[in-house]
């Protein structure tokens, strides 16, 4: 048997020929299923600093947040799993999505809130956990310390993750964390480079599973599995 990924997650990634994957490469600079380079001419200017933490997972969406494999529970079985999942549910509109700051961040998010997307997101949280190795205390202090709500220190112990449930927004991160006076200008500027790949309503079709090698390394794709249920 080979050895599992030191993590796994689920998320939300477009796939390789929508215009919100165009996106991506051109604000990343490289193409987040492959982890491939774009050739210097199509990657937008973006300081090397503003994506530090957001690159090292890739453009996505979280679903279910980054965890280990729990002790006794095997990869192949994660993977029937979310592919069980997949094929119950049917595809889901996300509609437009457009810049917005989260804390420091700048994100895409939905223009319009969908509650079906959010109980989605919870239902996938929910059914997978039990392939979760639950957090160590210096994990759990670490994710304390950024200073939470009791409400999300109780989603840490629950399911391991603050933004959960209640707590959930729909995002796809784009930059580090910014100074007040950075954050509207950049806003700016993905509406000015991204009107011909944001102009399109989004819809979430996949599944997908991504992985880190080891604690060093970035995450990457390694299935999707379409949603298949009927609408």
């Amino acid at each position: 048997m080979s050895k599992p990924f030191y993590r796994y997650a689920v998320y939300f990634s477009p796939r390789r020929d929508e215009p919100l994957a165009e996106f991506g490469r051109r604000w990343f600079g490289f193409d987040t299923e492959t982890r491939e380079p774009v050739a210097d001419e199509l990657r937008w200017s973006i300081p090397t600093g503003f994506l530090r933490t957001p690159k090292r997972y890739g453009f996505h969406a979280t679903l279910k947040a980054p965890f280990r494999l729990r002790e006794g529970r095997e990869e192949r079985a994660l993977m029937e799993a979310v592919e069980a999942l997949a094929a119950e549910h049917a595809p889901l509109s996300l509609g437009a999505l457009v810049p917005k700051e989260l804390g420091s961040f700048i994100t895409l998010q939905q223009s319009l809130p969908n509650p079906a997307v959010d109980d989605f997101a919870f239902t996938i949280v929910r059914d997978l956990d039990l392939f979760r190795q639950p957090l160590t205390e210096e994990e759990q202090d670490r994710i304390f310390g950024k200073g939470i709500t009791r409400q999300q220190k109780a989603n840490v112990f629950t399911w391991g993750y603050p933004y959960v449930g209640d707590d959930y927004i729909f995002h796809m991160t784009l930059t580090s964390i910014l100074a007040p006076h950075e954050i509207e200008p950049w806003k700016a500027k993905v509406l000015e480079w991204g009107m011909e790949y944001l102009s399109e309503p989004v819809t979430l079709r996949d599944l997908c599973v991504f992985a880190q090698p080891s604690e060093e390394e970035p995450f990457r794709l390694i299935e999707r599995f379409a949603l298949k249920g009927a609408g």
